[in-house]
């Protein structure tokens, strides 16, 4: 009865012991994607943007994941639903979202002369030219807006293709959806890509 060679044995078992590695690997990558999916999903929102207002910082298609329990601040790129706000028209069906950036809050006082931006913060004395390096594109002259308390101010970066605050006024902050997250916006090419692999359809 013919043996067989130790060594044929033994490049066996190696062999078998690298195939487990490989597949114990690539079982505890897929278990740490499915966590961090589910984390990001239940702690954050996914949005698509949808225009150009936002253009050059954001374009038409980029997805973006949102903190729902942020609370916005001056600069800050937010999410409002304006689903109860014919001045803001959609098609009527379900909710309606819409991403510009924060101006000026609650006892903020602000206006633009000449293409510039100036804001009065709560509490300061004087005007301030702001310094906005995102937007694209001058913005058109508005008069004194002063903001009332749980209120925010908001504009397009695309000041030439954007309805927002300084036609249709300020909007309560409980109309704020949630706040873009830095990651997201460092990171936008990334998470298009993991959304449309993850979420098909969605982006």
């Amino acid at each position: 009865m013919a043996k067989r060679p130790e060594f044929l044995n033994e490049r066996e078992r190696r062999e078998s012991r690298v195939l487990s590695a490989v597949l114990t690997a690539a079982c505890i990558l897929l278990v740490l994607i499915f966590a961090a999916d589910l984390y990001i999903t239940n702690n954050f929102l996914l949005v698509i943007v949808d225009g150009s207002s936002m253009e050059n910082t954001l374009h038409d298609g980029d997805a973006l994941y949102i903190d729902v329990h942020d609370t916005p601040e001056r600069g800050d790129i937010i999410v409002l639903d304006v689903t109860d706000y014919p001045e803001y028209p959609h098609d009527g069906n379900g909710v309606h979202y819409i991403i510009k950036r924060v101006i000026a809050l609650g006892g903020d006082e602000a206006y633009a002369e000449d293409g510039v931006v100036y804001l009065k913060k709560a509490g300061d004395e004087e005007f301030s030219a702001l310094e906005e390096p995102y937007a694209n594109d001058a913005t058109e002259s508005f008069s004194l807006v002063k903001v009332q308390e749980e209120e925010v101010f908001f504009l397009g970066d695309n000041r030439g293709n954007s309805l927002d605050a300084r036609t249709n006024g300020c909007l309560p902050l409980s109309d704020v959806v949630g706040v873009v997250t830095s990651f997201s916006l460092a990171h936008k090419d990334f998470i298009a890509g993991w959304v449309r692999f993850w979420h098909p359809g969605l982006a």
